[in-house]
C-alpha cells in the first residue's frame, strides 16, 4: 500500500497541475481530470461530483484513489472518480512508461481535431520541447463520445500509441507523461503548437522547417528531465503557484 505521506504528496502534485492548467484557461468550466499512478498500482485522480472544485481551484481534498480495476479505494462526501476514468486506466495498461495522464478540453487543439487539419512542424529553436512532442506523434481519436468503458479507453490508448498527446475529436485531449508535471506540460505545449499553427494559417501558407534542422532539434524525441523541471517552475510561478 502507498504510505499516507506518499498519497498526500501525490494529491498535492495532482492538485497543483490541475490549478496550473485551469489558470492558463486550458479546459472548460470544471471539466477535466489528472491522475497519477501510485507505487502499489492504485491510481490517484482528480474527482468529480457536486462537491468538486474546478481545476482552477483544485486542492488535495479533490483527489480520490481507485484500484487498478477502477474500484474506489477512498471516498469523500460529494466526490467520486470521474466518469472518464477509463481514459486513465487504459493508458496505464498500455504504457508502462507512463505514470500520469491528463484529460482536458483546450479550445484550439479541439478545433484541429474537428477540422482534420494536421499540426505541422513550423518551429525550430523557438520551442524544442513542443517540436519533440509533435515528433512523437499527435494523432486524433475519431470518436466524440465520453470515454467511459474499458473498450473505448483501449481504443483511445491505441491511437495515442507511444506518443505524449492525442486529440479527441470534438471532445478534448489526452496527454501522458512520466509525472503529473510532464503530462501537464504536454497539454501546455500542445496548445501552443495549435495556436501557432492556427495563427500561421491566418497569415498565409505555413512553411515547415527544413528536414535536417527538424531532425537535429528533435534528437532522441524526449526532453531532458531537468528542462521539464525548469519549464514547470516557470508555469507554477506564472500562475502564482509559488513565489
Amino acid at each position: 500500500m502507498t504510505s499516507p505521506s506518499g498519497l498526500a504528496a501525490a494529491a498535492e502534485r495532482i492538485a497543483a497541475a490541475c490549478r496550473v492548467l485551469g489558470r492558463l484557461g486550458l479546459t472548460r468550466e470544471p471539466a477535466g481530470h489528472i491522475s497519477m499512478l501510485l507505487d502499489d498500482g492504485a491510481v490517484a485522480i482528480k474527482a468529480r461530483g457536486p462537491s468538486e472544485s474546478g481545476l482552477r481551484f483544485a486542492g488535495a481534498g479533490d483527489v480520490v484513489v481507485v484500484d487498478p480495476d477502477g474500484t474506489p479505494r477512498s471516498t469523500a462526501p460529494g466526490l467520486e472518480p470521474p466518469r472518464e476514468l477509463a481514459i486513465h486506466l487504459a493508458v496505464y495498461r498500455a504504457r508502462p512508461d507512463v505514470t500520469s495522464v491528463v484529460h482536458v478540453h483546450p479550445l484550439t487543439p479541439v478545433l484541429f481535431g474537428i477540422c482534420d487539419v494536421p499540426l505541422l512542424p513550423l518551429i525550430g529553436a523557438y520551442d524544442p520541447y513542443a517540436l519533440r512532442l509533435l515528433a512523437r506523434g499527435v494523432p486524433t481519436y475519431q470518436r466524440g463520445v465520453l470515454i467511459t468503458t474499458p473498450r473505448l479507453g483501449d481504443e483511445m490508448a491505441a491511437v495515442l500509441g507511444t506518443g505524449g498527446a492525442c486529440l479527441l475529436r470534438g471532445h478534448g485531449v489526452t496527454t501522458a507523461g512520466a509525472s503529473p508535471e510532464e503530462a501537464a506540460l504536454n497539454v501546455i505545449k500542445l496548445n501552443e503548437l495549435a495556436e501557432l499553427n492556427y495563427r500561421a494559417r491566418l497569415l498565409g501558407e505555413p512553411r515547415q522547417i527544413a528536414k535536417a534542422e527538424y531532425e537535429e532539434i528533435v534528437g532522441t524525441g524526449r526532453t531532458r528531465p531537468e528542462l521539464i523541471d525548469s519549464a514547470w517552475r516557470f508555469y507554477r510561478r506564472l500562475t502564482n503557484e509559488e513565489g
